[in-house]
């Protein structure tokens, strides 16, 4: 939680804010981009130094491994010896009794130094690698596009920028944002009014759709349908003061037809609609690209973020659950 107050402005004014009625000076200490050679020096003695600590735990448990299996064998000569033994002794043998050896005194072994160096991707660390992040990624996901640096009009009454210039912290700060937005899902978006607007017009368009679908499919509804549609031609006509065309009947391939150059979805140009030999599978593809369509305009118009006007596929299913579940 302190990491990542520090990066929002409210938060950093709130934690001030209790130093008010103090006499203490405040100062903001901002590190960011390459830092000094002492750093980079002091970093890579830290890790070095838990390096060499791993190496020499792995040399310890390994020699104690060893020293074990080595007690276990020499428990289990002794005890052969003695099973031989007993069996003689069993079989009425006399033999002279064995001879007890003396064990040598041990010299203690000399432990080995431990020898370690960094490796060239090690010698480039400018941060010590740690099990867990400074902020949790989920934290991380809902603040980081506020992120911002400290200044006085916070109540600093000193920002000091101790790596690089304030010029060049900002565009390392701007840049990590930007980068961030382009692979940082948000976590929470909500749908706008707009979206659930043109769902709900998309629903009804796809009902009135297999409903005429039924309908021209149905001989007795089809004349019904041509009727209605000469009627209404006839209708269009005489508000407009001109005669009523005569009603040609029009042969049309459906095969050969272009249908990006239909201007009426609904009548081809004979009364037949586009959608009229739709089968379940060309209703489903059709959903999907209206809701990927919807989908995409509705995240940028909802966002509002000129930096992000759109998701990496890596994230569609989320965000497709985001809008449609």
């Amino acid at each position: 939680p302190e990491m990542k107050a520090n990066w929002l402005a409210a938060e950093r004014k709130e934690a001030l804010a209790k130093f008010a009625p103090s006499g203490f000076k405040k100062t903001a200490m901002v590190l960011m981009g390459e830092p000094s050679d002492a750093y980079k020096a002091k970093i890579q003695g830290l890790i070095l130094a838990d390096k060499k600590a791993k190496a020499e735990a792995a040399a310890k448990k390994k020699a104690m491994e060893e020293e074990r299996k080595k007690q276990v064998e020499e428990r289990r000569k002794k005890a052969e010896e003695a099973r031989k033994g007993a069996k003689k002794k069993n079989d009425g043998e006399e033999g002279e009794p064995a001879e007890e050896k003396e064990e040598a005194p041990k010299e203690e072994e000399k432990a080995e130094e431990i020898v370690v160096e960094l490796t060239e991707e090690e010698k480039g660390m400018w941060r010590k690698p740690c099990g867990q992040p400074d902020v949790a990624d989920s934290i991380l996901a809902k603040a980081y596009a506020n992120f911002s640096l400290p200044t006085r009009e916070e109540g600093f009454d000193d920002v000091v920028f101790v790596w690089q210039g304030e010029a060049e912290a900002s565009r390392l700060l701007k840049d990590w944002i930007f980068q961030k937005k382009l692979t940082q899902r948000v976590e929470d978006l909500k749908p706008g009014e707009s979206f659930k607007a043109a769902l709900a017009e998309w629903s009804k368009t796809m009902q009135a759709w297999r409903k005429l679908q039924g309908e021209w499919k149905d001989p007795n509804r089809r004349k019904a349908l041509l009727a209605k549609r000469a009627e209404a031609k006839k209708k269009a006509a005489e508000e407009k003061g001109e005669e009523a065309p005569a009603e040609e009947k029009m042969d049309i391939d459906m095969e050969d037809l272009d249908v990006f150059a239909v201007e009426d979805v609904t009548d081809v140009g004979n009364g037949e609609p586009l959608f009229a030999n739709f089968a379940y599978e060309d209703w489903s593809l059709l959903t999907v690209r209206y809701e990927l369509h919807l989908l995409l305009h509705s995240f940028k118009k909802d966002l509002a973020d000129p930096d992000r006007p759109s998701f990496m596929e890596k994230d569609l299913a989320f965000y497709y659950n985001k809008y449609f579940k």
